[in-house]
C-alpha cells in the first residue's frame, strides 16, 4: 500500500512538474489546484468522488492520445482509490465490501484484465491500447468507494447530483448539437442523415429514472422535476437515433411501470405531458422541419422489418464475423486487452482496423476469453440481484422507485448489449459502478434513515 502511494505521489509530481515547467500563471494555478485535489481526495473519499464524477464532463469527450488533463484525473482517481483502501477497506465492514460476492467477482474479473497484458505480449498487439481498454474497465472500481463512502442519504443525494450535472450537460450538448445540425439543412430529405449519438446511456437512464420517480412523487416539485429530466432524457434519446437504445429504454420503462405498478393514471400522465411539450415545442421550433424529423425517426425505427437490407447492420456482421474468427484461435483465454479486429467495412468500403466491437459480449470473449466473459457475467448476474434486493427493501418510495429504474435498466442492458459498447463504455461503466454502489448501501440500509455523517451504520444485512 505505502509503495502504491508513493506510485500516486510521484505521477502527482510528474504532471504538476510539467504545469509548472511552461512558465504559464494559469497552468501553474491548476497544478497547485491539481495539487490540493488529489490531496483531498485521499482524505476523504466522497469529496474524491465528486472530483471524479465531476471531471467527466470533460474526459467522456475521449482524446487520442494521453494529456496532462487525463494524468491528473487518474492521480486523483486513484489517490480517491487509495485512500478508501488504507482508511476503510481493511476495516471489518471494508472487508466485507471486498469479499461480497459482487466486489469478490469484480476484483477477480478486474484482475483477469491486468493479466491479459502477457496475451498482449504474445500475440504482438499495442500496450497502448491494452491501456485504453484497461481504463475503460477501471471506472468499474468506482464500485468500491461509492459503496463505502456512502453512508447516508444526504451523500447519496450528492453524487447522484454530480452524476445528474454530468448527465444534463451531455444531454443538453446533445440537444443543441442536433438542433444545430437541423438548422442547416435545406430540404427534408437531408434530415435522415442528421443524427448525434453522445453517451446514450445518460438520456436512457434518465428517462427511466425520471418515469419511475413521477410514479411515486409525493409532492409536485418531485413531479416537475422527473418531468423536466424526463423531457431531457427522452429528446436526446430520440436524437440519438439509435435503435437499440430505443427498445432497451422501451423495455426499462415497461419492467418500471410492472414492477412498480404505477396507477395508470400516472403512466399516462407522464407520457402525455411529454409528447404534448415535445410536439408544440418542435413545431415552434421547428416548423415544417419537424414533420421530417418525425418521419425520419419512423424510417430508423422500420428498419427492424427488414435489418439485413440496413447499411449500419452489414457493418456489425462483418465486424462480428471478424471478431468470431479471431476468437476461434483463442476461445479460452482470448487474445488480451487492446485487440484489434479488421474487416471488410461495407459502409466505407475499404479494410477498417480498431479494437472497438459493438458486441459487447464478443468484445470481452475476444479480449479476455470465455474465462473473462464468465467472469463478467457472474458479476453482472450479482449485481443485479444485489439491486432487486436493495429496491424490495428500501422504505422509502423514491429510494424505491430509483432503485426500481436501477434494476430495469440493468435488465434492459443486457439485449441491448448485442448491438452496442454496454459495460466497457466509460459512461456506461460509469452509471453501472454507480447505481451497484448505491445498491450496495441501500441493502445495508444506509439510505433508509437520516443519519448523521459521524453515526456508524448499524450491523448491515449480510447480502450474501
Amino acid at each position: 500500500m505505502r509503495a502504491l502511494g508513493l506510485f500516486g505521489l510521484i505521477v502527482a509530481l510528474q504532471v504538476w512538474a510539467t504545469v509548472v515547467a511552461s512558465h504559464e500563471p494559469l497552468q501553474f494555478l491548476a497544478g497547485a489546484l491539481f495539487l490540493v485535489a488529489v490531496v483531498m481526495s485521499f482524505r476523504s473519499t466522497l469529496t474524491g468522488l465528486v472530483f471524479i464524477i465531476i471531471s467527466q464532463l470533460y474526459l467522456l469527450q475521449g482524446t487520442a492520445e494521453v494529456n496532462a488533463g487525463e494524468l491528473a484525473y487518474a492521480a486523483v482517481f486513484i489517490s480517491t482509490l487509495l485512500g478508501w483502501a488504507l482508511r476503510d477497506g481493511r476495516t471489518s465492514e471494508g472487508n466485507r465490501l471486498l469479499r461480497s460476492p459482487v466486489g469478490a467477482s469484480l476484483l477477480v474479473f478486474l484482475a483477469l484484465c491486468v493479466s491479459s497484458l502477457v496475451l498482449v505480449a504474445l500475440y504482438g498487439g499495442s500496450a497502448m491500447w491494452w491501456l485504453r481498454d484497461l481504463v475503460r474497465f477501471s471506472y468499474l472500481l468506482l464500485f468500491f468507494p461509492v459503496a463505502g463512502a456512502v453512508k447516508s442519504r444526504r451523500h447519496a443525494f450528492i453524487v447522484l447530483g454530480c452524476l445528474a450535472a454530468v448527465i444534463l450537460y451531455h444531454g443538453v450538448l446533445t440537444i443543441a448539437g442536433y438542433a444545430q445540425a437541423v438548422a442547416s439543412t435545406e430540404a427534408l430529405w437531408q434530415l435522415r442523415y442528421q443524427r448525434l449519438a453522445l453517451h446514450e446511456i445518460f438520456a436512457m437512464a434518465t428517462l427511466v429514472a425520471s418515469f419511475a420517480a413521477f410514479l411515486r412523487a409525493r409532492t409536485r416539485a418531485v413531479s416537475v422535476a422527473a418531468l423536466v429530466l424526463g423531457l431531457i432524457g427522452l429528446i436526446a434519446l430520440g436524437v440519438s437515433f439509435t435503435r437499440g437504445y430505443w427498445m432497451a429504454a422501451g423495455l426499462a420503462c415497461t419492467l418500471v411501470a410492472v414492477m412498480l405498478r404505477g396507477p395508470v393514471r400516472r403512466i399516462a400522465a407522464f407520457w402525455l405531458v411529454l409528447l404534448v411539450v415535445i410536439v408544440s415545442g418542435g413545431i415552434t421550433i421547428f416548423s415544417a422541419k419537424f414533420i421530417g424529423i418525425l418521419i425520419s425517426m419512423a424510417d430508423r425505427l422500420s428498419t427492424f422489418t427488414s435489418p439485413l437490407r440496413v447499411l449500419s447492420v452489414q457493418e456489425r456482421m462483418a465486424e462480428t464475423r471478424a471478431a468470431l474468427d479471431m476468437i476461434r484461435s483463442s476461445p479460452v483465454f482470448g487474445r488480451g486487452l487492446g485487440a484489434e479486429v479488421s474487416y471488410m467495412s461495407p459502409l466505407q468500403h475499404h479494410v477498417v482496423t480498431g479494437s472497438f466491437v459493438h458486441n459487447a459480449y464478443l468484445f470481452i470473449w475476444l479480449k479476455l476469453g470465455l474465462i473473462g466473459l464468465v467472469s463478467f457475467l457472474i458479476f453482472y448476474v450479482q449485481g443485479v440481484r444485489m439491486a432487486v434486493r436493495a429496491a424490495a427493501r428500501s422504505a422509502s418510495p423514491l429510494a424505491r422507485a430509483l432503485l426500481v429504474s436501477c434494476v430495469a435498466v440493468l435488465i434492459a442492458a443486457v439485449p441491448l448489449s448485442f448491438t452496442s459498447p454496454q459495460f466497457y463504455d466509460k459512461s456506461s461503466a460509469l452509471v453501472l459502478a454507480l447505481m451497484l454502489g448505491l445498491s450496495y448501501a441501500s441493502v445495508h440500509g444506509r439510505l433508509d434513515g437520516a443519519r448523521e455523517d459521524a453515526t456508524p451504520v448499524p450491523g448491515a444485512v449480510n447480502e450474501r
